[in-house]
């Protein structure tokens, strides 16, 4: 293996987003993977690349956790076994197929997954307002 993994556990899933936003931002790393568990109380941050790199992400996520309050634990793995990549699900033969369900885990783009076209201002018909209340009675 040729690079190395980092991982970052925080509390609640907004304050991980925010580490995550920190890690990324400071070092040339990858997001990998995440795990949630407890509804998103406890978040796992998984972030790859050169062995410098990830502990600089690392240590920005850890600061970042640190001044909210939500650190839990944190680790940087040089060079990771090849069983570990399978622990983490992140070898191929583990990889999973994006569906609705594994799509709030995935990165980068969606394959097979067409958005709409944006359609010009002049197509779009305004609605109608809709009246809401009491009908004025007609003057006799």
């Amino acid at each position: 293996m040729n690079f190395s993994l980092g991982l970052l556990e925080v509390s609640a899933l907004g304050h991980a987003i925010a580490a995550l936003d920190a890690m990324l931002k400071v070092a040339d790393v990858e997001f990998v993977a995440v795990e949630r568990k407890l509804g998103g109380r406890l978040v796992t941050l998984v972030v790859k690349g050169e062995l410098t790199s990830v502990k600089a992400a690392v240590d920005a996520g850890i600061q970042s956790a640190k001044s909210n309050g939500v650190y839990k634990a944190s680790n940087v793995i040089a060079r990771p076994h090849e069983e570990i990549l399978k622990f983490l699900h992140l070898d191929e033969e583990h990889e999973k197929k994006v569906n609705s369900e594994s799509a709030a885990t995935h990165v980068g783009e969606l394959p097979g997954v067409q958005l709409p076209e944006e359609s010009s201002p002049e197509a779009i018909e305004p609605k109608k307002p809709v009246r809401r209340g009491r009908r004025k009675k007609a003057d006799s």
